[in-house]
């Protein structure tokens, strides 16, 4: 008789693509104890998602793996849109700012950032990564979650985990043993994918043609990878497509008659959907299990870092003691409706990028030229100022609270800062992994390390000073990181307010207030996070951090 395998742990994560791995890096920088499985043998070995955002890029920093990811990255590329093959550019989007610490559109290969994440998982102890697994079932009750999982030999293992997060896929099994639709748009479109390497075109911003006819996307990537994306008629079927002969024609108009190195060919069906459920007791969905979105935006794969990053540091939170197990009721309320705000900002760049008829592509490139005649508007598209930003209104933020231009649920800005040996540090890294307390501007009113409420201790909330640039000494302040914004990215955001700024560990703001309502927001964010606090006024203030 075969004695069934068991193992114990934190958090089962099913699913080792982009979202799984991050949050089994974010669990593993913490100590969590954590298992992440996946059927398949390995990280996938072809290309996939092709664009990697500065939120995404910012995570990846968080988890230390910044350097790493970027040695595989072409950064900053933007769009051109042109009329047709060979025809003129009506449109471009070229972003250039670094708000949130690098560029806003980089190109990217999926299996070489899957293999960096991978590779990551190995820093952690207590962290393991199990591929040829396959979750068969599960169940659950109000003190955790048991699975069975058949390993790459047919045996059974019994998993018992706290909590166990599907990050499976478009098809999740999980999702669907929970019994949750998925929700949404009707569209769907069906796009030839063709990634090449060995490209010797050195052009490096995506181009779109609008062209009615055949609506085409061509992607560069790093090392001499590019993809092109080809819109499929109703009655091309996917055999068709997929042939040699028609797929040297689709090509000839941007490579001539040059051989072309084919990496991979495949045939999507796009589509526009959420889950009408992210959390079932304890059991969460992530990624694409939670919701399909179009490739246009290039924000798909965007998106699951982002539930990666939110929920991961909540689970984080509840599973040190930190808060109470209720906040991670507000992953999906906080995580919903900006995962569909992106999805409708892919439906109408799809309007734009593959125009039903010809009419449509003639308004559309005649609208971009009047555009350009507008610098405000100009710059709103050339920015990609339409990119919706999320802006938390309930979850584990308050409700109220501005500096400046910012409001309570923004993501911070991630500026390049000085301290006082002339060093530069981007702002992440001088906060490290957790909460932080940010003052900006003059000290002399108010400061940071004179705030005294529990709760900043509970959090171990770093306290960073940041001083604007026309501030001449940089006073030593024990217990606090006193850092200045010498390139002025700050002043015109935060203006001459002087508040102070708690910061989630997912650059995400909680709170803004100053030392006369620091009580008020101190049990606010208690009553949030569900923390009791004995003696809620009387603290040592933080270590200060360690670069790294």
């Amino acid at each position: 008789m075969t004695t069934l395998k068991r193992i114990n742990t934190q958090v089962l994560v099913i699913g080792a693509g982009p979202t799984g791995l991050t949050l089994a890096n974010l669990l593993g920088q913490a100590d969590v104890d954590t298992l992440i499985i996946d059927r398949k043998p390995g990280t996938v070995t072809e290309p996939r998602a092709v664009s990697i955002d500065d939120e995404s890029l910012r995570t990846m920093q968080a988890i230390g793996l910044d350097a790493a990811v970027l040695r595989d990255v072409v950064p900053g590329y933007g769009v051109h849109y042109y009329t047709r093959p060979g025809g003129r550019c009506f449109g471009k989007v070229e972003p250039t700012g670094k708000l949130y610490g690098f560029p806003k559109r980089n190109a990217f290969r999926q299996p070489l950032f899957e293999n960096t994440l991978r590779i990551g998982l190995e820093r952690f102890a207590s962290l393991t990564a199990r591929f040829s697994h396959e979750l068969v079932e599960f169940s659950q009750d109000q003190h955790g979650v048991c699975a069975r999982i058949r390993d790459a030999e047919g045996q059974m293992i019994e998993v018992h985990a706290a909590y166990l997060v599907a990050c499976d896929g478009g098809r999740s099994p999980v999702r669907k043993q929970l019994g949750i639709e998925m929700v949404g748009s009707s569209f769907s479109s069906r796009w030839l994918v063709v990634d090449t390497d060995q490209d010797d075109d050195p052009f490096w911003q995506t181009r779109v043609y609008c062209d009615a006819r055949r609506p085409v996307v061509e992607v560069p990537g790093p090392h001499r990878t590019r993809r092109f994306e080809f819109l499929l008629k109703p009655d091309e079927t996917d055999e068709q497509a997929l042939d040699e002969t028609h797929l040297q024609t689709l090509l000839r108009p941007f490579k001539g008659d040059a051989p072309v190195s084919l990496v991979r060919k495949t045939v999507y069906t796009f589509h526009a959907r959420v889950a009408e459920k992210w959390q079932v007791q304890r059991v969460f969905l992530a990624g694409d299990a939670a919701h399909l979105t179009p490739p246009y935006a290039g924000q798909g794969m965007n998106s699951g870092v982002r539930d990666a990053h939110n929920l991961g540091w909540k689970l984080i939170g509840v599973l040190k003691g930190k808060m109470a197990q209720s906040a991670l009721l507000s992953y999906e309320s906080e995580r919903r409706d900006h995962a569909w705000a992106l999805i409708k900002l892919a439906l109408n760049l799809g309007v734009v990028m593959a125009p039903a008829t010809v009419l449509r592509a003639r308004l559309i490139s005649g609208a971009f030229a009047l555009i350009g005649l507008l610098p405000p508007l100009r710059d709103y598209f050339l920015q990609m100022r339409f990119k919706p930003k999320p802006r938390f209104t309930r979850g584990l933020v308050l409700a109220e609270g501005q500096a400046g231009t910012l409001s309570c649920g923004q993501m911070f800005p991630q500026p390049m800062l000085t301290d006082a040996h002339g060093h530069e540090h981007l702002l992440d890294d001088a906060i490290g992994a957790g909460f932080a307390l940010i003052q900006y501007g003059d000290p002399t009113r108010q400061r940071v390390d004179e705030l005294k409420h529990g709760l900043w201790s509970h959090l171990e909330a770093r306290r960073i000073l940041i001083l604007p640039e026309s501030v001449q000494a940089m006073p030593a302040i024990p217990g606090c990181t006193v850092l200045q914004d010498r390139e002025g990215l700050l002043k015109p955001l935060l203006g001459e307010s002087h508040p102070f700024v708690l910061l989630r560990p997912d650059r995400y703001i909680a709170a803004i207030f100053d030392k006369a309502t620091e009580t008020q927001a101190a049990e606010s964010l208690q009553s949030l996070f569900g923390i009791a606090l004995a003696h809620s006024n009387e603290i040592e203030p933080s270590v200060a951090p360690v670069f790294h």
